[in-house]
């Protein structure tokens, strides 16, 4: 694969920064970049008034003809991290983010196989439909076969779809590509007079060649060149599949497409939504939005065209959402690229779509994904494990605690004919929950971070 650093050329960048994103990128880029650091970092008019050592990075390009090219099937690899999760047919598909998909064969869940990996570079979410796989490579939508799992094969590719992949607002550049890593250059000390290269940020600024971060900040590049159903899907994707319709969030954009031909989908009009839209949750005729500082309601009559009925607004939180019946589930946590504070469980009633009202609210300790299955309800707590609740009494959820798993790093979940499959910091862990009184850990296909 043929990669490149960033030259000179690249001096206008925040220009054209300006020029590509709509109102409210400026938001949207300040809540993902504060993923990246370990703490509130100083802003950058204070680095002015004194010098502070600051870590240069630069942007890794590769060229568009070799990530359009990269698409093919690998001999199985461990899980190396934890990503976006779809269960279909016995298969459960867990997403590496910036790699590509691990297909593990479940249909024996106490002995998952981890079977082989479709290698897709800057893939972070799935979903699929009928025989057809579909996930975001960068800037593009691909399509890939699956009828032959050990043989997936892509067989269309929808070009530039996502504006906005790049957490750093680096974007394709026809002579480099596209950004598909960070590399550190150099630690220098900035003076007052650097203040004035490039576009300023809390967490720091760019500079001519890239970005400027204090040097005691942590940094993850897949975090930093990540985006900003048939079958079932975890509760954190930003892919949703309704009515023949595959439905995407690019930042703060909903974009819906009409796969009546599955693999030349024809494209609805983008709609702006909000500056921090997350995740997305299909129920009968709607659509649900998790959004950082609340949920929106879209109503699918015409799928094609989406339409707004209502917003329910929180304090601002990371929030993934599920429906069930009269009620959604959101989950508020707080956390650096969220810009809050609150952890909790809020229950809504639904019953009026037009005017959603928060009925229930439940602290919790850093609350990820949920999932339901009847009346149990199943929250990944963050660092705090796996919590499943008796939520038959909505006004007593915190009070019916089924059972909690401590010492894992829960993130996603997907409860499904009686097994939990929950992905997390350490692997994929799966419950069988027939009986709530004696839940039994069926499986655990661990991580193995690279080294």
């Amino acid at each position: 694969m043929r990669n490149q650093t960033l030259s000179d050329t690249m001096k206008n960048t925040p220009q054209k920064l300006s020029e590509r994103k709509a109102l409210g990128l400026e938001l949207i880029l300040f809540a993902a970049l504060l993923t990246l650091v370990s703490f509130v970092l100083q802003g950058c008019e204070d680095a002015c008034e004194s010098e502070i050592s600051y870590t240069y990075l630069e942007p890794v390009y590769t060229s568009l003809e070799d990530v359009r090219s990269s698409v093919t099937v690998l001999p199985a690899e461990p899980l190396r991290t934890h990503g976006k999760i779809f269960y279909k047919d016995n298969y459960l598909f867990i997403n590496e983010p910036n790699k590509g998909i691990h297909v593990i064969n479940n249909s024996d869940p106490s002995n998952p196989i981890n079977e082989s990996f479709i290698n897709v570079p800057g893939s972070f979410d799935l979903v699929i439909k009928d025989n057809y796989l579909y996930t975001d490579s960068y800037i593009d939508l691909v399509i890939i076969d699956i009828s032959d799992i050990n043989n997936a094969i892509e067989v269309s590719r929808q070009k530039d779809v996502f504006n906005g992949y790049n957490s750093y607002g680096f974007y394709v550049d026809s002579n480099l590509g596209v950004v598909t890593d960070w590399k550190e250059v150099e630690h220098v000390d900035v003076a007052k007079s650097d203040c004035g290269s490039g576009q300023i940020y809390p967490w720091g600024h760019y500079y001519d060649r890239g970005i400027a971060l204090e040097a005691t900040a942590s940094f993850d590049a897949n975090i930093a060149v990540s985006p900003g159903n048939s079958g079932m899907a975890g509760s954190m994707s930003r892919f949703a599949l309704s009515h023949d319709h595959l439905y995407l969030i690019d930042q703060g954009e909903l974009l819906a497409l009409d796969l009546d031909n599955p693999t030349d989908p024809m494209m609805g009009e983008r709609q702006y939504i909000d500056w921090g839209i997350e995740t997305l949750f299909p129920a009968k005729e709607h659509l649900f939005i998790g959004a950082q500082n609340g949920m929106h309601i879209m109503n699918l009559d015409d799928p094609i065209n989406p339409v707004l009925l209502s917003t329910y607004q929180h304090v601002n939180s990371c929030d993934p959402v599920i429906v069930d019946g009269d009620y959604a589930y959101v989950t508020l946590r707080s956390g650096n690229e969220c810009a809050g504070f609150t952890n909790q469980l809020e229950v809504i009633e639904i019953s009026d779509l037009t005017l959603p009202q928060v009925q229930h609210v439940y602290p919790m300790t850093n609350p990820h994904g949920l999932g339901k299955d009847g009346d149990a309800l199943f929250i990944c707590d963050g660092y705090d494990g796996l919590n499943i609740f008796n939520a038959s009494d909505i006004s007593q959820i915190n009070d019916n605690l089924i059972a909690h798993y401590p010492n894992i790093d829960a993130f996603d979940i997907i409860p499904f004919n009686k097994v939990a499959m929950m992905i997390g910091e350490d692997g994929l862990y799966q419950y069988d929950y027939s009986d709530l009184t004696n839940i039994t850990l069926l499986s655990h296909l661990k991580i193995i971070p690279e080294l």
